[in-house]
């Protein structure tokens, strides 16, 4: 062996364990700003956790609504490019991509989010959603509290209060629940909300308490508590990303995910939601409790939202459909899968 080949099979050998510990870097996407609850409390604090577990080796770049990642209508577009590694998104601002998942949004669906959330992602892990989800690595599936009907001036009780109002909705599901009360809904993401209320295109809002619309209390006084809908988020993986990845960093990524990941968030949102819950007692607001009987009208009134939503689900969905929605609000299940 001539001293050269010696050298380098020296430096070789130095070399080795650096580059078998090269830091992991993961792009972790979300569309709120870097101030949000979003921020604050899951992908700063997920972000250290992960780095943590992986003695530092993984370090996760944070990236929000302010960089050129944070479109909320391309955040599972992006993973599945591979443009970020990971991404927390709203399903209904990329409704092309989860239809069978937005059966979840629909009225009476979801009492609470930690319930409809746990239940979720059972119905993801047993009958598969329809395979929408099959080209990512999901690491949670979740929804919100049930979404309230708000506004301005006007008080809402029961469904005949809602024709000629003007509501924000956040996705077809809930456009198509306001047209079924004669309500006219205009479709916006979150960033959009206040500005067209500002410029008087809506009346008001359905959404859910733990919104991150700024003074969110001092336009809206009315506050009618009806299931309206939910919204589904989730927290998706590019697939060949985490297949890159050694062995224990994916373990660490898994313990940190799935049911845990799910039950956090639903935790989250009942904290999210208590700040605008009481900004909603103060003078000036008040929050309308139907009473059972006209409890009962807004049912019927929305009760063929869903069969309508379901029987318009592309081909061969319809029968899926209606098993995920059965699932949900609790009817009994074989054993039946979905694809």
């Amino acid at each position: 062996m001539t001293r050269r080949s010696i050298l380098a099979a020296f430096c070789a050998l130095w070399a080795a364990p650096a580059l078998a510990q090269a830091p992991i870097t993961l792009r972790l996407s979300q569309f709120l700003g870097p101030q949000s609850f979003f921020a604050r409390d899951f992908a700063r604090p997920w972000a250290r956790e992960l780095e943590a577990a992986t003695n530092g080796r993984v370090r996760v770049e944070l990236l929000d609504a302010t960089s050129a990642y944070g479109d909320v209508t391309k955040q599972a577009a992006q993973v599945a490019a591979g443009t970020v590694d990971i991404a927390l998104g709203l399903r209904g601002a990329e409704p092309a991509r989860f239809p069978c998942t937005a059966v979840a949004e629909l009225p009476f669906v979801v009492r609470d989010a930690l319930s409809g959330s746990r239940a979720l992602w059972a119905i993801h892990q047993r009958l598969q959603l329809c395979g929408e989800w099959d080209g990512f690595k999901v690491l949670a599936l979740f929804v919100h509290n049930p979404g309230l009907i708000h506004t301005a001036t006007k008080p809402v009780t029961v469904p005949a209060d809602m024709p000629g109002l003007r509501f924000r909705a956040p996705n077809q599901a809930v456009a198509a629940a306001l047209r079924a009360v004669s309500a006219t809904p205009v479709i916006l993401q979150v960033n959009d909300v206040m500005p067209a209320l500002a410029a008087g295109r809506i009346d008001g809002i359905v959404t859910n308490w733990g919104n991150p619309l700024p003074d969110f209390d001092g336009h809206m006084h009315y506050h009618t508590a009806v299931q309206f809908y939910s919204s589904v988020f989730f927290v998706v993986m590019n697939k060949q990303r985490f297949a890159s990845l050694p062995p224990d960093v994916q373990a660490a990524i898994d313990k940190l995910s799935g049911a845990a990941l799910v039950d956090r968030f639903a935790h989250l949102w009942d904290k999210w939601d208590q700040p605008v819950r009481d900004g909603a007692t103060g003078p000036g607001q008040q929050i309308i409790t139907p009473d059972a009987a006209q409890m009962a009208l807004w049912q019927a009134a929305l009760r063929p939202v869903a069969d309508r939503y379901i029987a318009a689900l592309p081909a061969g969905h319809a029968a899926d459909g209606r098993r995920i929605y059965d699932a949900l609000i609790g009817k009994p299940q074989g054993n039946a899968r979905m694809r």
